[in-house]
């Protein structure tokens, strides 16, 4: 072979399609990212593949940390592992949530060589938020803002972040893939703090049309902020920051459980507690600005916030007991 053949023979294996677990989750990580931080706002076909690829590179990432350890585990059923289908790709994978599953369980393990410093959530919401969306468009197609977009992968974005560089990037073996890896990571993490700064700017400039009003609010279908006001009568409910329009109180209510009211009567089921406050049945139990990490039954007709829900009556209304409102305690007592 001449030494021109042999040029030509490396800049073509320079070209080869070589993406293994951890290099294919980085390059889908890189590609979102870069997607979703563009300075004049992604358009719509940067926006759409910036989806897909953060749900990608989840997936890959937290496989790519299993296989580390044991790569059967990789496998739905790791018991059926055979590493020539393992190499060849050859074998059906588990999703995300049971690879969280096993990450954990593997932490959980005293004995064993993993132990997780990302608190990682098999049910994390952004992760399944994520996930819907990538299905919406990949099986129904799906407009959006992409301001809701952006906002919707940071903490996605950031969970990433933490995760390769605390429980990923420390045992990979090789100190030349090591430094690769590090270098994406520092873009991804400087394109992350453009996003999170864009988006933290943003929320804060509607700071005024929020304050005081933080126990009626509630978290955007979209874009995941805490900026949609149930200010009470609206009959076009709306978010602050992305615009995302949710109709009436009602309309809203029913959206933000993910289902329909009509679909939900004509198979049996129950309308939503009627409020003792406008009438409207819309009293839903979400969490709102006041208190994101508790449960709290409010209306989004009028924005009332309840205790809960009545057992005897089914109204939303405050409990002279755990289940029982006061006007049903006191028929109660009235009859013994």
């Amino acid at each position: 072979m001449t030494s021109g053949q042999a040029g030509e023979a490396g800049d073509q294996s320079a070209k080869d399609f070589h993406f293994p677990a951890l290099v294919n989750g980085l390059d889908f990580l890189v590609s979102a990212v870069d997607s979703l931080a563009i300075r004049s706002g992604p358009e719509r076909r940067e926006l759409k593949y910036a989806v897909l690829h953060l749900r990608a590179a989840a997936e890959t990432l937290l496989k790519a940390r299993l296989e580390m350890h044991d790569p059967a585990l990789v496998w739905v059923k790791p018991g059926i592992f055979n590493d020539a289908q393992h190499k060849a790709g050859d074998f059906k994978s588990c999703g995300i949530e049971t690879a969280i599953k096993r990450l954990n369980s593997l932490s959980d393990d005293e004995g064993c060589d993993v132990a997780l410093e990302t608190l990682l959530d098999p049910d994390d919401d952004n992760l399944t938020q994520l996930g819907a969306l990538r299905n919406r468009i990949m099986h129904f197609g799906w407009s959006d803002s992409a301001v809701a977009v952006q906002a919707r992968t940071v903490p996605v974005l950031a969970l990433l972040v933490e995760f390769v560089s605390a429980d990923v990037l420390p045992y990979v073996e090789s100190p030349a893939d090591s430094w690769a890896a590090e270098q994406q990571m520092e873009r991804v993490r400087e394109q992350l703090r453009h996003l999170e700064d864009f988006v933290a700017h943003q929320v804060e400039s509607l700071r005024g049309l929020l304050d005081g009003y933080e126990a009626s609010t509630v978290a955007c279908r979209s874009c995941g902020q805490f900026v949609v006001v149930l200010d009470g009568g609206a009959i076009d409910l709306s978010c602050l920051f992305c615009k995302k329009s949710y109709g009436t109180g009602e309309e809203a209510a029913w959206e933000f459980v993910g289902m329909s009211r009509h679909l939900t009567i004509k198979e049996g089921g129950g309308d939503f507690a009627p409020c003792t406050s406008c009438g409207a049945s819309a009293v839903v139990d979400v969490h709102t600005a006041s208190s994101p990490d508790a449960i709290s039954w409010i209306c989004f007709a009028c924005g009332t916030e309840f205790e809960g829900i009545c057992a005897f009556c089914g109204l939303g209304t405050y409990l002279a007991m755990e289940d029982m409102c006061n006007d049903c305690y006191e028929i109660r007592l009235e009859n013994f």
